[in-house]
């Protein structure tokens, strides 16, 4: 095992023999390599070092993030079980299947009007041969809430690449990313097929959302139709204007957004005061959360509503709903009600089988990960009106961020494929049942995988009994070793820190870039997301000696994998009951939700785990 360094900032002082001395491991010299650590990320490795990698089990490195600041001994504490930690999973000698790129995998765009006319285009220029099925029997036939004119030049214009489908339906769909299987019903009968990707893009219309029966006609309008210039207050008082964004139900993130701008631009006309009604406060669209801020800041009231608990009374010109905080009903006698507005489609009946599909809340949650068409499937893109998007720009900006995605996974990256051992895999389905991608799938009497479609969460790893299935990379005993060697170096208090990469680890990194002294026997453990972190894994750390074991997953409705962190958050709560029971610390192992900008959040509970701790 040997340890390539590679200069970084963050590592000045540390002199690399000796790091490799208190690892255990060798420094590498320019010779042969079997098995290696390198102390830099892959982004910032040569290309010569590359070559010498290829095929070679490695494990890169952000050494400068897991050392932090403090003293030169406690930087080379630091850095030696940084070192360890990865050398015991390298030392391993995984060599995991990968996805091979493949630019001309075809895509299937099953649906009609501007954003599957858009979908098609972009992918089709980027190289991927396109089937777009359509229920109409032309494509330039518009969905009800498109412009005609642009769908019929956009429909003119399709690239030769893509192949027409008129009068067809997707009727199912299974798999995931590069493992698609769709089929498709037409004139000429039904059939299987499989594709790459696929775009659910079907024609709808353009609706007021349903806030509360019985307003008042005659001071209502829906944002669509609302000139604000008009609107303004009498000279001896104020105009009050009520905008109910999804009382009955929570709009769409991008429908909530033009409520808010609406609520925005009427509040900067002269002597009107805004009340802003919304059962949840959508804003993972793009700029949501500061256009939000801004409504705030403009003097415009936001008061939360329980979802259908908006009353209306006196003809429909008073507004009524209960404040839990003060405890009494609230009125309004608005002059003005706006009522938001959303594009609509009928979702495709196959996405009801509770069997091969999640919920739609967890297929397309409210969250900005899930932006640009994206779901929480693999390879599976929602666009336009069946995700709500409105009509126009919107939508083929949207179908372009779609088409540059999918076309990373398929065309632009090596993707690592999960490693299902056969001979111990029970077949209980667990997998299927808890990847958040869709990647495993029962075929006959095995387990298959999507090979595009994996992310290495790792909740598979997790949540499988029979510790059968893992990410390349991310398998129990690869992480049992990596904790193994860390731990044995450790100083007292033993300590570990499950990082999610797309929250923790980043406030680690800004803490350490900062200088921030991290306890000395700290084994900051990176993983790709918060809910690999199940209970085989915190046990064993416990098992190997940590004093208590720190999991830091990103907040509720943030996490890329949907339900990662509530996966993970639950199991540790699990770990902390069972140590209870045993007559153990309890508060042995905690959960921290984080945000990757609460550096000092994190600080704070490293050091409140180390205290408690010593005090243990």
């Amino acid at each position: 095992m040997s340890l390539v360094w590679l200069e970084r900032p963050g590592l000045e002082g540390l002199a690399p023999e000796l790091v490799a001395r208190a690892a255990g491991v060798e420094l590498d010299r320019g010779g042969l390599l079997e098995a290696a650590v390198v102390s830099g990320p892959q982004a910032a490795a040569p290309p010569g070092l590359k070559g010498r990698l290829l095929g070679k089990p490695v494990v890169w490195l952000d050494l400068a993030l897991e050392v932090g600041g403090g003293d030169d001994a406690l930087r080379l504490a630091r850095a030696a079980l940084a070192v360890a930690r990865a050398a015991g999973r390298a030392a391993l000698g995984t060599l995991p299947p990968v996805y091979a790129p493949q630019p001309a995998q075809n895509v299937l765009v099953a649906g009609a009007g501007l954003a599957a006319l858009s979908a098609a285009q972009e992918e089709a220029a980027l190289g991927h041969p396109v089937l777009l099925a359509t229920p109409f029997d032309a494509a330039h036939v518009p969905g009800q809430d498109d412009d005609p004119q642009e769908v019929s030049l956009l429909a003119a214009r399709l690239p030769a690449q893509v192949e027409l489908a008129p009068g067809t339906e997707l009727t199912e769909l299974t798999g995931a990313a590069g493992g698609f299987r769709a089929r498709l019903a037409g004139p000429q009968g039904a059939g299987w097929q499989s594709f790459g990707a696929v775009v659910l893009a079907p024609p709808g219309q353009w609706a007021s959302s349903c806030e509360a029966p019985g307003l008042d006609p005659a001071l209502t309008q829906p944002v669509w139709q609302l000139r604000v210039q008009e609107v303004s207050g009498p000279p001896d008082g104020w105009l009050y204007a009520a905008v109910l964004a999804g009382t009955a139900r929570p709009l769409t993130a991008d429908s909530f957004a033009r409520a808010l701008r609406a609520a925005l631009a009427l509040a900067e006309r002269p002597r009107v005061q805004v009340v802003l009604l919304y059962s949840e406060a959508r804003v993972a669209s793009d700029h949501g959360e500061r256009l939000f801020r801004q409504c705030r800041q403009a003097g415009v009231l936001a008061t939360r509503v329980a979802p259908g608990g908006l009353a209306v009374r006196e003809g429909g010109r008073e507004l009524a709903w209960p404040d839990p905080l003060l405890g009494q009903e609230m009125e309004l006698a608005p002059d003005l009600i706006i009522t938001a507005d959303q594009a609509r489609a009928a979702r495709p009946a196959f996405l009801d089988n509770r069997l091969l599909w999640p919920s739609w809340e967890s297929l397309v949650p409210d969250n900005p990960r899930f932006s640009g068409g994206r779901s929480s499937r693999t390879g599976l893109y929602i666009l336009g009106a069946l995700r709500g998007t409105a009509p126009g720009a919107a939508r083929r900006v949207e179908a372009a961020d779609a088409a540059a995605e999918m076309h990373e996974r398929l065309a632009g990256k090596l993707v690592p494929m999960p490693v299902v051992r056969d001979k111990i895999c029970a077949r209980c389905l667990t997998c299927v049942r808890t990847c958040p991608h869709g990647v495993p799938r029962h075929v006959v009497d095995s387990i298959h995988c999507a090979p595009a479609g994996c992310l290495a969460c790792g909740v598979c790893a997790a949540e499988c009994p029979a510790q059968a299935i893992a990410p390349p990379g991310w398998s129990n005993p690869e992480m049992f070793a990596g904790l193994q060697r860390a731990l044995a170096l450790a100083a007292e208090p033993r300590l570990v820190l499950f990082a999610c990469q797309n929250s923790a680890l980043a406030a680690a990194g800004e803490l350490s870039a900062g200088g921030h002294a991290w306890p000395a026997g700290l084994v900051i453990n990176p993983v790709v997301c918060a809910g690999r972190v199940g209970e085989h894994l915190i046990m064993k750390a416990l098992e190997l000696g940590a004093r208590a074991v720190l999991v830091a997953g990103c907040h509720e409705g943030n996490c890329r994998s949907v339900t990662g962190n509530l996966r993970s958050r639950l199991r540790a709560g699990q770990c902390s009951r069972t140590l209870g029971r045993l007559g153990l610390a309890p508060e042995s192992v905690q959960f921290l939700h984080l945000a990757s900008n609460q550096p000092r959040v994190l600080a704070q509970a490293v050091a409140q785990m180390a205290a408690r701790a010593l005090e243990g």
